[in-house]
């Protein structure tokens, strides 16, 4: 028996306080490699005094070898420790904490805040391997149905509302101020904004954000290649030549259109308005009719059809 194995059966046979215990990270995305640790988290009852010495001491199988991590915490009692544990093939990251943090995650309101949609995916596609009472079933379960299945109602909105800002900005800072380091950093957050919008308005919820970009996981949307050659294209463009920050623009619009449908919520790709709107008035209005020359090839709208 492995050392990992060893250790998952003495949590379940001789920690009464352990009341389920999940497969979370990359070996449960099936994004491991070489480098992967597992992890794998320890839901304890509430009221187990959760502390780094109780789990080197009691949450540990006579032998095992572990190195603690240090994350600023003193031994006192907390909601979550985490210990890594060097076996004879991998080394096991175990996130030991109480059932009641997966339970008030429960209870929030769904939000588009990144930490609270990485948490959403961890515990609602983290695969159980022990759970006796269903305790993570019942909770993930409440999940899927609060704020999985609803994605399309509270998460598309707010993510193309803040896709629509971020292109404004990006193009503002590009086109107009030729800002290069701000441009590239708007436009980089705009790709991993499509990708998130590609991903939820297929009903899926976005990967974490260190997976976010990667080939392998966008190979499951329509035009995840694209985003791929996006991220290259703006690596070697640069601000002071605007037909290269225009053609950045074209790019994108044609990765939009392969990934986004044509509902009410993306109807006529509004955000595009900032070249045949907004900068058509600054063009009049600081009088630099170069602005309307350079916008005639920017990517337009769309009609009704």
């Amino acid at each position: 028996m492995t050392t990992t194995a060893r250790c998952i059966e003495h949590l379940t046979r001789n920690v009464p306080s352990v009341e389920a215990i999940t497969l979370c990270g990359s070996h449960r995305q099936g994004t491991s490699d070489i480098y992967s640790d597992r992890d794998i988290w320890v839901f304890c009852a509430n009221d187990e005094p959760i502390s780094e010495q109780l789990a080197t001491t009691a949450f540990l199988p006579a032998g095992a070898d572990c190195e603690v991590l240090f994350e600023g915490r003193d031994d006192t009692l907390t909601d979550h420790t985490v210990i890594n544990v060097l076996t004879d093939t991998e080394v096991l990251n175990l996130k030991i904490l109480h059932t009641r943090v997966l339970t008030a995650f429960s209870a929030q309101d769904p939000t588009l805040d990144g930490q609270y949609l990485e948490d959403l995916e961890n515990y609602t596609t983290m695969q159980v391997l022990h759970d006796p009472t269903g305790v993570i079933a019942t909770h993930q379960g409440w999940l899927r149905h609060h704020a999985v299945d609803t994605i399309g109602d509270w998460l598309l909105p707010p993510l193309a509302s803040r896709y629509a800002s971020t292109y404004w900005r990006s193009v503002y800072q590009g086109v107009l101020r030729t800002e290069e380091h701000a441009w590239r950093h708007l436009a980089t957050h705009l790709i991993e904004l499509l990708a998130q919008l590609g991903f939820a308005q297929a009903g899926v919820l976005p990967p974490p954000r260190k997976w976010l970009l990667s080939p392998r996981i966008l190979t499951a949307l329509p035009d995840g290649a694209g985003l791929t050659a996006l991220l290259d294209q703006l690596h070697c463009t640069s601000t002071t030549n605007p037909d290269a920050v225009l053609g950045f623009y074209r790019a994108l619009a044609a990765v939009e259109d392969a990934l986004l449908h044509t509902g009410e919520l993306y109807a006529g790709m509004w955000w595009r308005g900032v070249f045949t709107e907004r900068i058509t008035h600054l063009a009049h209005h600081t009088g630099r009719p170069d602005l309307l020359a350079l916008t005639q090839a920017a990517p337009r709208p769309r009609t009704a059809p």
